[in-house]
């Protein structure tokens, strides 16, 4: 009996001193406003630690890069602005997002670019997506950033380069130079394909979009609409992150095939009527996410 109890205690001792998992952060709702592709850029936000130039085709090849305060290093996202590739959107539609991560620990990079109507367009817009990207081992010489924590958020349709720049497949003719590899990936309400969006485009966009920016239809050009589908051209991160907001709900014939993949996909469906309360710290949609956004921001 006695040697019950002393195994007993020993336990209790035991469990006490183990690690714990530090309970999951809660964010408070403090914001009750709606968002659109103007004001988001009014929203308070931390001004970036530099803005650098990572090309010099275009003034659009530029990054704001906000660093947190430590010595490092810190794991990093890469944002992608949307803006329907055509310019409605812009860096500033990021930047509450941006200086919430910093804020928590994470170094983030939010590459502009050029879309349709700023010399955009195939092999373009996606030369600056990947450039961008690429930028990050030339600005992991001078900042304490985690080359082996990188991942890509993208919102709307910064979605496209989120997913495509995680790929295998990156296309020979507008990728140069080593890109950095990508543990997860974030599509903050955008489509995860561009094939099926071509023609639903102009009723979300105003005007068709996609076809011009991919230079043709998928029937004239199925190679290239293969490389933007992550079911033909799998993303090699492990971890993908799907926001669920007003643009059409993602295929879970799409999702079962990427999780089959060996990819771990996780859902959060936030309001089905807004499109940038999500990006605003205070929100009810952006305190639905914020933990994921850490977690796999974070994750080890």
């Amino acid at each position: 009996m006695r040697h019950l109890i002393a195994a007993t205690a020993l336990a209790v001792t035991l469990a006490a001193c183990a690690p714990k998992e530090p309970p999951a952060a809660t964010f408070a709702v403090t914001d009750t406003a709606d968002y659109d592709p103007v004001s988001v850029n009014t929203v308070p936000a931390d001004p970036p630690t530099a803005r650098i130039a990572y090309g010099s085709a275009s003034a659009r090849q530029y990054g704001e890069l906000r660093v947190p305060k430590g010595k490092g290093p810190f794991p990093v996202a890469v944002l992608y602005h949307g803006g329907c590739w055509a310019g409605m959107g812009g860096t500033a539609n990021l930047a509450a997002l941006a200086s919430f991560l910093a804020k928590n620990g994470i170094a983030t990079w939010t590459p502009s670019y050029r879309e349709l109507g700023s010399d955009g367009g195939w092999p373009n817009t996606f030369t600056d997506w990947a450039q961008g990207l690429g930028y990050v081992n030339r600005l992991a010489r001078d900042y304490p950033l985690d080359l082996k924590r990188i991942t890509l958020m993208g919102h709307s349709a910064g979605v496209t380069p989120a997913v495509w720049l995680a790929s295998g497949d990156k296309g020979d003719a507008v990728v140069t130079g080593e890109l950095p590899r990508v543990r997860g990936v974030v599509a903050l309400d955008g489509p995860l394909a561009l094939g099926a969006f071509v023609g639903p485009d102009a009723a979300i966009c105003g005007e068709s979009v996609i076809a011009p920016l991919v230079g043709g239809t998928p029937a004239e050009l199925p190679g290239r609409y293969a490389m933007l589908d992550p079911v033909t051209n799998p993303p090699l991160a492990k971890r993908l992150l799907v926001v669920d907001g007003a643009l059409p709900d993602p295929d879970p014939a799409m999702l079962a095939v990427l999780r089959g993949q060996g990819i771990a996909v996780e859902v959060i469906a936030i309001d089905q009527q807004q499109h940038f309360n999500l990006l605003v710290p205070g929100t009810k949609d952006f305190a639905a996410i914020a933990p994921a956004l850490l977690d796999i921001a974070k994750a080890r």
